[in-house]
């Protein structure tokens, strides 16, 4: 294993080298709640030898629990994020939770190399939130603690498994529209982006089979895009391709509210409306997305409440050591709004 560098426990800390380095130095100036979350951050890196240092730490008591830590591991990719206004909520519930537990928590982004320098002495388990690689969940497993993934699994890795309910909140929310009238639907979303699309593409279709509305002609009822790349674009090719030269939809349901405000704005842009020509439903109730006019349909995810369980989830784990890996689903609810309406059977196409 490499040296713990200061600049490793500066980035993980998230204060300046400088700052870190007068704190580790025993120096004056750094405010005490400063102080106390580098040592923590220094004393779960394996910085020091000895934990004899830390002693400013002062645990309240010597359960194993207090005493140790939980590593929380976020994706960064480009919607997966804490900064995002989905994900963020997520990782405060399992913040808020751990803290209130009285137990440490130190978060890493799974694009670095820090998982190498965890010390796993006073490690209690592992929080991977999102897609997360293969390659670094097998490095995370090295450590051979508890570990509960939340809104991924990964058939290699041995772990606890969360998920809202995304087979069922879709599915619910396609009866909806049916109930409306709507008899020809299309779903988008990228299905090898993540285990919550897939399992909301089948909620889709699975709604779609129960009411003898889906035939084999799978494209029919699927755009599966490459959520890596322009949502506008890929929905103008879609509807554009000469085989599909035929009446359009007359509701989309979609993967996420992120790709729903989308495709809204490009149907409104081509002189379409929502929902007079055509229904539009996400799925997170993202905060500002109910914002949008008209207001986005969706399917109601208690992101604060999945942190939460989660640390629940992995603090039982660590007692249960001998039960088999569990799956948990969260249960969802449908927010119906102004998105969505009865039918209108359009026979134009997306302008260019």
């Amino acid at each position: 294993m490499s040296r713990v560098t200061m600049q490793m426990i500066s980035e993980v800390a998230g204060y300046s080298k400088y700052v870190v380095s007068k704190t580790l130095n025993n120096q004056p100036g750094v405010k005490d709640s400063t102080r106390q979350k580098i040592l923590q951050v220094a004393k779960q890196l394996g910085y020091f030898k000895e934990t004899t240092p830390l002693q400013v730490l002062n645990k309240p008591n010597n359960s194993i629990f207090n005493d140790g830590f939980v590593l929380v591991v976020m994706p960064n990719h480009r919607y997966q994020n804490e900064h995002s206004s989905y994900w963020s909520k997520i990782f405060n519930g399992i913040v808020d939770s751990l803290e209130e537990l009285d137990i440490g928590a130190m978060v890493i982004s799974s694009q670095n190399n820090l998982s190498d320098h965890v010390k796993t002495d006073s490690l209690l388990g592992i929080i991977t939130v999102g897609l997360v690689s293969t390659d670094m969940l097998l490095k995370l497993s090295e450590h051979s603690v508890p570990f509960v993934m939340v809104d991924h699994e990964d058939p290699i890795i041995k772990a606890d498994a969360i998920f809202m309910d995304n087979f069922d909140g879709v599915y619910k929310l396609t009866n909806h529209l049916i109930g409306l009238g709507h008899k020809k639907l299309c779903f988008i979303g990228d299905n090898g982006y993540s285990r919550s699309f897939h399992d909301r593409w089948l909620g889709f279709r699975s709604a779609l089979e129960a009411h003898h509305l889906f035939t084999d002609v799978e494209r029919k009822y699927l755009l599966d895009m490459d959520y890596t790349n322009p949502v506008e674009d890929q929905f103008r090719s879609f509807f554009l391709e000469p085989e599909l030269h035929r009446e359009l939809p007359t509701a989309f349901v979609c993967a996420n509210d992120e790709i729903a405000t989308k495709i809204m704005e490009l149907l409104i842009a081509s002189g379409f409306g929502v929902p007079k020509d055509f229904s539009v439903t996400g799925f997170d109730n993202i905060d500002y997305k109910s914002k949008i006019n008209p207001p986005l349909t969706t399917v109601q995810v208690l992101k604060e409440s999945i942190g939460r369980r989660t640390v629940h989830m992995l603090l039982w784990r660590v007692n249960n050591l001998d039960f088999p890996p569990e799956k948990v689903l969260i249960s969802s609810e449908m927010i119906i709004r102004k998105s969505v309406g009865f039918p209108n059977n359009m026979k134009t196409k997306i302008t260019e």
